[in-house]
């Protein structure tokens, strides 16, 4: 996982771009153009933004704000065409599918065209030779079921503020979790922040690659505080990728004061061979987890884990 930004410069102004970095921000996303062109009628580019998070070497790329017209496809050349300008090629493009916000005279795309407007963009932005990436709200993936368009290696971003996507939204590869952050580096009332779970965004150089085995986010276990040795069970997607993350609360060095001691992981195949590791056996293992730590299980279709700890943490289930 890690953090990323989307900004627009008529919002946000960067003054320091290697702040930005320093902060952890590891992609971005620019707003670049709108509709049938270039955002604000071409008064806000988003160059200088490109220029910037490349100069201290971030991954870029850029994203469309979705109108009614023109077509689908003129808007995805649209954006393309700018990509292709700035070399804004570090993160996949990205089609912005939202309303316009209220008073702004625009006609909003009906929601019974949306999912018709996002395949036929997102098709045409791999006919380009680029993997496409679709953002939008909780509500609207509830309904559109991004995950479902069809379309191959899509990348599927999505906005809820103070909670993680619904599971009735399908899969992501990013999660928009706030509008409200703030960015040393960045003057602005407000940056928008994101946390990614795979990295298919940054890999928006060219046409999409096949990917053995994808990651993603399957589902966040709050586990509750033992102080004796207990085991949960964590039931994951029996696919190569299959993992789970062990995430204590961390501060904001990346380390707790509330760790959780580590126990042993018993997991299980369909075809009920284990494939877990029991790593109190493992030579130089340390029981104090402090830190977030990942534990691959390839294969695996359900696993005990054992653990004891002070205070509540959280398990990503990863397939």
């Amino acid at each position: 996982m890690a953090l990323g930004i989307d900004i627009y410069s008529r919002f946000q102004t960067v003054t320091d771009w290697q702040a930005v970095k320093d902060h952890g921000v590891t992609f971005v996303f620019v707003k670049l153009t709108d509709g049938g062109g270039l955002p604000n009628g071409g008064r806000n580019t988003g160059e200088a933004l490109v220029a910037g998070a490349k100069s201290v070497g971030i991954p870029v790329g850029g994203y469309h704000f979705a109108q009614a017209n023109p077509s689908p496809e003129a808007q995805a050349d649209v954006l393309i065409n700018e990509v292709r300008r700035l070399g804004a090629t570090g993160c996949v493009p990205m089609l912005d599918l939202e309303d316009n916000p209220p008073g702004s005279g625009m006609p909003d795309i009906p929601d019974g065209r949306k999912r018709d407007f996002a395949i036929r963009f997102c098709n045409r932005v791999a006919e380009h030779g680029f993997r496409p990436g679709v953002y939008m709200n909780n509500a609207h993936a509830k309904m559109l079921r991004p995950d479902q368009f069809g379309v191959r290696d899509l990348v599927i971003w999505i906005a809820r503020f103070g909670a993680k996507p619904d599971p009735a939204a399908g899969r992501y590869d990013i999660h928009q979790f706030t509008e409200s952050g703030q960015v040393p580096g960045i003057r602005a009332s407000s940056v928008d922040l994101d946390e990614s779970y795979t990295n298919a965004h940054l890999t928006g150089g060219g046409a999409a690659p096949k990917r053995k085995a994808s990651s993603e986010l399957m589902e966040r276990r709050t586990i509750p505080a033992s102080t004796a040795t207990t085991s949960v069970r964590l039931l994951l997607s029996g696919s190569e990728s299959a993992a789970i993350v062990v995430r204590p609360r961390v501060d904001g060095d990346g380390v707790t004061d509330s760790p959780v001691w580590q126990g042993n992981i018993y997991a299980w195949g369909s075809d009920k061979v284990g494939v877990g590791g029991n790593p109190l056996k493992t030579p130089g293992f340390n029981p104090k987890t402090v830190s977030h730590r990942r534990y691959a299980l390839p294969g695996a279709v359900w696993a005990d884990y054992e653990y004891s700890s002070d205070v509540e943490f959280e398990i990503d289930i990863i397939g």
